[in-house]
C-alpha cells in the first residue's frame, strides 16, 4: 500500500506543478485493505513551509469508511536533480 500512496502523492504534485521527492511516508492502517476490491484514494496538500511539503491522503471502501490513511513530507527540487540522478544511473549501469 505505501507505494499505492507514494504514487498517488507523485501525481498529486504533477497536478499542482510541483516537482518535489519524497522524504517522510507514516501510514497507519485501519482497517484490511483487500486484493480484488475497489477503494477510493484522496489526496491533499495541507501545507508549505518553503522547499517542504505536508501531505495527506486517505484511502476508503465503497461504503466510504476509511481503511488507510497517511502523512507524508516531500521536498520541492530542481527538475536538474532528476537529470542528475538519471545520469549517475546510467553512469554506474
Amino acid at each position: 500500500m505505501a507505494t499505492v500512496i507514494d504514487d498517488l502523492f507523485g501525481f498529486l504534485l504533477y497536478t499542482v506543478g510541483e516537482l518535489a521527492v519524497t522524504r517522510n511516508l507514516d501510514m497507519d492502517y485501519l482497517a484490511p485493505v483487500l486484493l480484488d476490491t475497489p477503494y477510493t484514494l484522496h489526496a491533499e496538500v495541507r501545507s508549505r513551509h518553503g522547499r517542504k511539503l505536508n501531505l495527506a491522503a486517505r484511502m476508503e471502501d465503497l461504503e466510504g469508511r476509511s481503511v488507510t490513511t497517511a502523512t507524508a513530507v516531500f521536498i520541492v527540487v530542481e527538475a536538474e536533480h532528476f537529470l542528475q540522478s538519471r545520469a549517475k544511473a546510467r553512469r554506474q549501469a
